[in-house]
């Protein structure tokens, strides 16, 4: 399991409460003296982080009965589904998700509100009436919110945490200053890719592997690698920058789009397979699509593909062929076992994976294993992945800490 990065200001305990939490939400019904042994702390310690816990509602005790011996049941500690909950929301550019859910990841309701491509200009009132809506709607299920946690699916300014891009819009909204109008708990805003970063990496289908490539495209490329067990990082993000990465000619409509480029730039990587790219790419095969420059288009795309239209799998086998090349190289770099990939164009995964899958193995044809390339087992709107940074906050001590101050 990856290890998250630690807020080293925050006081020993609250970081000691909260590996006590995650070990209980890992081993369920875990005894104190497993727990001691597991996270190599004093007994004494042990009891009264787990009575600081209990305390705070956040765990409780069960009996758990041995089939092994008679007499007295033993106490096993679990994660409590009963007092906390979380408000969650994911912001696409098309779609604003609400949802409303046990602290244990259960989901109590759920909501998802559109977003149209003129609402953008006016997206901060939007918002509030879409939460307020929601938060009528759940008045009679909302008990003891613990935090309210939003996702996007665009881009944060690395020091602000202003929304600076949401699809191809460039835009700078304090979401935490607006949010704060409506709720007195912690606001946790982050970009959706680190929300499913931690849930893939934690929980998801490559638990166990130690070296794992995390890939998503859509209108940026986010990449980062899992190593030895550990997030690769620098001080800002765990993201990897591999914009300006060259691509060599493996396909003729590689050539056919961003001519007004420099030759040295039209063939990095993210003039060749984000959706600026693939936008180029369909109105060059489609040229009477009257679709602007939006999800719509990918989506077009993705059901032109299912019906084996030859013009859209010639753009997935385009990208796929650039996807494939450059992961070649960080599979050999890395030594990674698996790939993680999520992206909007995976309604047509069948094509897209299929070619990516081939061609890796094309490349890779002398390497003694060639990782697959694999999709989440999770719905875009998982509670695992909508809760995930919460469960961070959590494991970090840092939601601990708020928690005990209010």
């Amino acid at each position: 399991m990856p290890k998250v990065k630690q807020q080293d200001k925050l006081p020993l305990r609250m970081k000691q409460l909260g590996k006590i939490y995650r070990l209980i939400e890992q081993f369920e019904e875990i005894s104190r003296i497993d727990l001691s042994k597991l996270s190599q702390l004093a007994p004494a310690t042990i009891t009264a982080l787990t009575r600081e816990l209990i305390d705070k509602k956040l765990v409780i005790e069960r009996a758990v009965q041995s089939t092994e011996a008679r007499g007295r049941p033993a106490i096993g500690l679990c994660v409590s589904p009963f007092y906390w909950q979380s408000v969650c929301a994911i912001l696409a550019e098309n779609h604003f998700d609400l949802s409303l859910c046990e602290l244990d990841g259960t989901l109590i309701e759920q909501r998802s509100y559109p977003i149209n491509l003129r609402d953008l200009s006016q997206l901060e009132p939007l918002l509030l009436d879409y939460l307020d809506q929601f938060l009528k709607d759940i008045r009679n299920e909302l008990n003891h919110p613990i935090t309210f946690s939003i996702a996007v699916t665009g881009e944060l300014d690395k020091k602000t945490r202003h929304l600076r891009r949401l699809g191809d819009r460039a835009m700078d909204i304090d979401l935490k200053t607006i949010f704060s109008s409506r709720f007195d708990i912690p606001i946790i805003i982050s970009e959706y890719f680190d929300s499913w970063l931690f849930a893939e990496s934690s929980l998801g289908a490559v638990i166990g592997y130690k070296n794992v490539i995390f890939l998503k495209l859509d209108e940026v490329i986010n990449l980062s690698v899992l190593l030895d067990g550990n997030i690769l990082h620098n001080t800002i993000n765990s993201k990897m920058n591999i914009d300006h990465f060259i691509v060599p000619h493996l396909n003729e409509l590689q050539g056919k789009i961003n001519c007004d480029l420099p030759e040295n730039e039209r063939y990095q990587l993210k003039n060749q397979i984000t959706h600026n790219a693939i936008y180029q790419m369909i109105d060059l095969l489609y040229p009477n699509n009257e679709f602007p420059n939006h999800i719509d288009k990918i989506n077009f795309l993705c059901e032109q593909a299912k019906n084996n239209d030859h013009r859209a799998v010639a753009i997935l086998h385009c990208l796929a062929d650039s996807l494939a090349y450059i992961l070649m190289n960080f599979v050999q770099l890395f030594s990674s076992q698996k790939i993680m990939f999520s992206s909007s164009l995976l309604p047509a995964k069948e094509i897209l994976l299929t070619r990516i899958n081939n061609k890796l193995a094309t490349y890779l044809e002398y390497e003694k294993t060639v990782p697959e390339v694999m999709i989440s087992q999770y719905e875009w709107n998982s509670t695992v992945v909508i809760t995930s940074s919460i469960k961070q906050g959590i494991y970090d001590g840092s939601l601990l800490l708020n928690l005990e101050k209010n």
